[in-house]
């Protein structure tokens, strides 16, 4: 089968360039010719609070896709309809891309979308005008959790229900266990606490503080990733690094961590929780869209009923007697291996045949 994958891909840095790169793999893997098609611009100024779109040594990508002009659109159409490919396939997560994707979309061949959200996490004007357009040109919809599945039924579109697979890809990242404690001035006896992503109102920064100034003076929280909300995020024992952390440094955070949490007041799924299993972690994380689908409560980590300091420090305290324990490393591998990249592949090509 001949694919296009329309997709940020590297250069560009962060999770859903990240799923690309490992989707055109995978997809490789089953003996498709795969071509992925990148952006030449992603988001404008104005919709993109951090300091860089690129991954570090970049400021630029030669793409083909450019999101926000739409004289370009018709060219972009044409050329990947010069590709004849029996399958077009559309990363999605945002209706801010929609008429872009919607106008390179060749309508005479088959499509997918790989959809991360089908409702936004945060508001957007039009946004359901502008992604009903773009599901109307889908012949299939991927999702990663039941939350997903459920709204994705109301497009009317085949809708198959998958799941974000593993990402193990930064195992041999960072610094090891002990020197990456030492280089965040980590104490022997204390317990780490890792919120790791870019920082938005919706994950819940403010909450995982103030549910460990409920904690014993043991647990403290480590935080990586570039804010993107007005707050400043101050808390005694906090450990924080206020940028986006590199891929060559991600495994120094993991590493370092006794537990992942993620205290999302909104989700449908998550990257991130995908990386702490790969690195063997237990996880707290907010009874909030397809998080919990990720944990199997009491064995690999702990599901907290609500999205409030009071629950989460509650969930904390009973994952702390998980952390560490050679039966919860391998009940976290088990979980991992449901996963894979090459599984995701397979079910999605069955699904689109």
């Amino acid at each position: 089968m001949k694919i296009v994958l329309l997709s940020p891909l590297p250069p560009y840095r962060g999770g859903i360039a990240q799923f690309g790169n490992m989707l055109l793999s995978a997809l490789r893997k089953e003996n498709c010719e795969v071509a992925g098609v990148n952006y030449s611009h992603l988001y404008p100024g104005f919709l993109f609070p951090g300091k860089t779109q690129f991954e570090e040594g970049h400021n630029h990508s030669d793409g083909l896709l450019h999101s926000y002009l739409p004289f370009s659109w018709r060219k972009a159409k044409q050329e990947i309809r010069n590709m004849k490919p029996d399958l077009v396939i559309s990363q999605w997560w945002h209706p801010f891309f929609a008429p872009c994707l919607t106008a390179v979309n060749p309508g005479s061949i088959k499509s997918a979308a790989i959809c991360h959200n089908i409702i936004p996490h945060e508001f957007f004007p039009l946004s359901g005008v502008l992604s009903s357009r773009f599901f109307r040109k889908q012949d299939l919809l991927a999702v990663h959790s039941q939350q997903a599945e459920d709204q994705a039924a109301a497009t009317g579109r085949k809708v198959v229900r998958l799941f974000h697979p593993i990402y193990d890809q930064y195992l041999r990242t960072g610094l090891g266990r002990k020197a990456a404690r030492q280089k965040l001035g980590l104490e022997p006896d204390q317990k780490a606490l890792l919120f790791f992503g870019l920082v938005r109102e919706y994950k819940g920064l403010d909450i995982l503080l103030e549910a460990c100034e409920l904690l014993p003076e043991k647990f403290r929280v480590i935080a990586a990733g570039e804010n993107y909300t007005d707050r400043d995020f101050k808390s005694p024992g906090l450990i924080r690094e206020n940028s986006f952390i590199p891929d060559s440094d991600v495994g120094t955070w993991f590493n370092a961590a006794d537990i992942v949490v993620l205290p999302y007041r909104r989700a449908s799924q998550s990257g991130i929780a995908q990386i702490a299993l790969a690195f063997g972690k237990p996880m707290v994380v907010t009874n909030r869209g397809g998080l919990a689908e990720t944990v199997d409560p009491g064995r690999t980590g702990i599901v907290a009923d609500h999205a409030t300091p009071a629950s989460l420090a509650e969930a904390i305290m009973e994952c702390s007697a998980l952390s560490g324990k050679e039966i919860t490393t391998e009940r976290i591998a088990l979980k991992a291996s449901e996963f894979s990249w090459a599984s995701y592949a397979k079910k999605l090509l069955e699904a689109i045949s």
